[in-house]
């Protein structure tokens, strides 16, 4: 994206100021970390389907996948949304590893018939629709494919979020697994303006309250800080469905397999809470109380009410029940997720 667009783009949502928002109204957040990476030509779907940890061959032209880029080793060199749409597929990953990411991308293209290319001109929007969900456009187009998607929802243990792409060629992705309504619209800036500028019965919001919602759904994030950190099971790829064991070979597939019908992974995905006045940022060391290394901060997002921040981390399996340090100050993980709530929810995520 050029910095002129992502300049328009970030004055156009950005919120007034810290308001209290009314618990009915739908919410539009700017989601200025995304980038769109498109895949084109005769080969394009083998290619990602030999690539990318996913079986991107099962997707039809009305879900996306989440995926991820590994190395030989498995660890994974960036988090994706893939989508297909009329033969050509749209990668959707952060905005800063896009550009490394598409060159790891073009040096597996080789001879094949596929085009790599930036939309550069592609941004992204938040909408956030509580019960009942209405559309808040006044764009007939967009209020279509959102009715259709506000029917839908993906699967909690093998995502295939529902995805559409309306007559002006904006990219529609329904992403929630529990809890409110959570869409993704990306398209180029000026068939996106009149989206935000034209909403009738929506409010601008801070990117926070998207990373908190998707702190929730346990949907990690591989950021420059921690680019060939994790294996996928150590951030519960596994859980969300996002790898495929048997559609063949990939890098990091070796890897992948052998954890998974051989051992158990010794790290796991947590989430928590930190009372930290500032956010801690990816990539953070999580300690005990005597200083001993017990895993890292995945992503994070501050609390409306500033107690602290919401939290994944990946936590060594060994420490869970430890006393938990990030920068000096106490992390406390979710119950349910150390299996300390004895849920059945905890049961199955460990």
């Amino acid at each position: 994206m050029s910095d002129a667009i992502q300049q328009q783009w970030h004055k156009l949502t950005q919120p007034a100021g810290e308001t209290a928002l009314p618990d009915d109204a739908p919410l539009l957040i700017g989601l200025a970390d995304r980038r769109v990476i498109e895949v084109s030509g005769s080969e394009a779907g083998a290619f990602l389907q030999a690539i990318l940890t996913q079986d991107i061959l099962a997707l039809d032209d009305h879900a996306a996948t989440f995926s991820a880029l590994c190395n030989a080793k498995g660890r994974a060199l960036g988090l994706l949304r893939v989508v297909r749409h009329e033969g050509r597929f749209f990668v959707i990953t952060r905005a800063d590893i896009a550009e490394s990411l598409q060159k790891r991308l073009q040096m597996y293209v080789l001879r094949r018939d596929v085009d790599l290319r930036p939309a550069n001109r592609w941004v992204a929007l938040g909408v956030m629709l509580p019960a009942p969900a209405r559309c808040p456009f006044d764009d007939p187009a967009a209020c279509e494919v959102i009715e259709r998607l506000v029917r839908q929802k993906g699967e909690e243990d093998a995502p295939r979020w529902p995805a559409d792409v309306d007559e002006q060629g904006r990219l529609f992705l329904r992403e929630d697994i529990d809890g409110t309504c959570r869409i993704a619209i990306l398209g180029e800036y000026d068939r996106m303006a009149p989206l935000v500028e034209q909403a009738s019965e929506a409010s601008l919001t801070f990117p926070a309250v998207w990373d908190r919602a998707e702190i929730e759904d346990r949907l990690p994030e591989v950021n420059a800080q921690t680019v060939e950190h994790y294996v996928p099971q150590w951030i519960n790829l596994d859980e969300l469905g996002a790898f495929s064991l048997k559609k063949g070979c990939y890098p990091g597939q070796e890897v992948i397999a052998r954890m998974h019908y051989l051992g158990k992974p010794n790290r796991r995905l947590f989430a928590g809470h930190v009372l930290a006045l500032d956010s801690p940022a990816p990539g953070t060391p999580v300690e005990t109380a005597d200083g001993t290394p017990a895993g890292e901060v995945v992503r994070s997002a501050p609390l409306p009410d500033d107690s602290g921040s919401r939290v994944l981390v990946v936590i060594k399996l060994k420490h869970r029940h430890d006393a938990l340090r990030i920068d000096g100050l106490a992390l406390s993980l979710d119950p349910a997720d150390t299996l300390a709530g004895n849920t059945a929810q905890a049961g199955a995520r460990h």
